[in-house]
Formats: structure tokens, C-alpha cells, sequence
């Protein structure tokens, strides 16, 4: 489980895999709001689960994005498995360049630990400011210098669109949190 005071990750990785409950990315695709409309990214994917779920739930597109080769193997696999190469994509990718895109998608998801979430944070909040259909829900940990248009406390998801606001938020025991499952 990814802590703030934690090893550092596997080589090459900014953080090591951790799965999230179906509980949990249930909640995350309803806060989402995802419908088959939308294109959902998962950043830092593992094992594609939250993707699976928000196409069986939705039928929606999305792309997985993940520095281990072995976890994107296995979830091209499960596409080819149950016939989904229309609708999911996964690549082995590193969201934390200075030139990625976020793949056009207007759904992100992610659960990231609060360093890298300090790397990407401008990125994202530029990314989501720049389009009003643009949203993100961040697992267990919130940014820390943008404010969450929606909090679920229950399972620590914090939900950011355009309306999010810049100031600081959470303090040093919420990066200390213990995993939600």
C-alpha cells in the first residue's frame, strides 16, 4: 500500500502497484459521472481494473497508462481475451514527461501517492481548466494546492473539474492516511 513515507518504488516506476477494490472503483466511475461518451485514462493503470469496470459499467473508451510493461501485457491480453480492442487501450507510458497529453481523454483517474501527485499537479490542473468536460478523481490522496469540488470522505476520492479552486488543502495527516480497504 503506497504510504507517504514508503520505499521508494521499483526502478523506473514512480510508484508501485497497488489494486484498488471494485468498491472503490465503482464509486469512482459514478463520480465521475462516465457515460458512453466519455474517455476514460487511469494513470499508473496496474492491472486495468478501474478501465474494465467503467466499460462493463458504461461501455465507455478509455486508455491505461503504466511504466510496467508486465501489468500492460497482461491487460492487452484480457483485451484480446473478451474481444475489447475496440474500447480499451493500454501503454506503457510515463505520465510524468513534460509533453504528455493525457491521450484526449476527459476522465482521470489515479492513485498516486502525494510526491508524484506534486509532479503532476499543475499538469493535470491545466489539462482540466482548459475544457469544461474535463474531470478527475484522485484515490486516497488529495492534491494539496487545489481545492476538490466534491469530497467523499467514506472512501477517501477526491473529485476535481473547472470549477476546482486553487488554495491549500488537506494538511499532514491526510497524507499520513492508512489505505481505505
Amino acid at each position: 500500500m503506497p504510504y507517504p513515507d514508503e520505499p521508494d518504488a521499483p526502478k523506473e516506476q514512480l510508484v508501485p502497484f497497488v489494486t484498488s477494490t471494485y468498491s472503490t472503483s465503482k464509486r469512482v466511475i459514478e463520480l465521475l459521472n462516465i457515460t458512453q461518451n466519455d474517455k476514460l485514462t487511469d494513470l499508473g493503470c496496474g492491472d486495468g481494473r478501474i478501465l474494465f469496470k467503467a466499460y462493463e459499467m458504461t461501455s465507455c473508451s478509455g486508455i491505461g497508462i503504466d511504466i510496467n510493461e508486465d501489468l500492460i501485457n497482461e491487460c492487452n491480453e484480457k483485451i484480446q481475451r473478451e474481444n475489447l480492442g475496440g474500447h480499451l487501450k493500454f501503454f506503457v507510458d510515463d505520465f510524468s514527461r513534460d509533453d504528455f497529453d493525457f491521450y484526449n481523454c476527459n476522465c482521470i483517474c489515479f492513485y498516486l501517492v502525494p510526491k508524484v501527485l506534486k509532479i503532476i499537479e499543475k499538469k493535470v490542473k491545466d489539462y482540466i481548466r482548459n475544457d469544461r468536460t474535463r474531470r478527475v478523481v484522485s484515490i486516497r490522496f488529495p492534491f494539496r494546492n487545489w481545492i476538490p469540488t466534491i469530497v467523499d470522505e467514506t472512501m477517501k476520492l477526491y473529485y476535481y473539474d473547472y470549477t476546482s479552486k486553487d488554495g491549500k488543502y488537506g494538511n499532514d495527516e491526510d497524507m499520513n492516511l492508512l489505505p481505505a480497504f
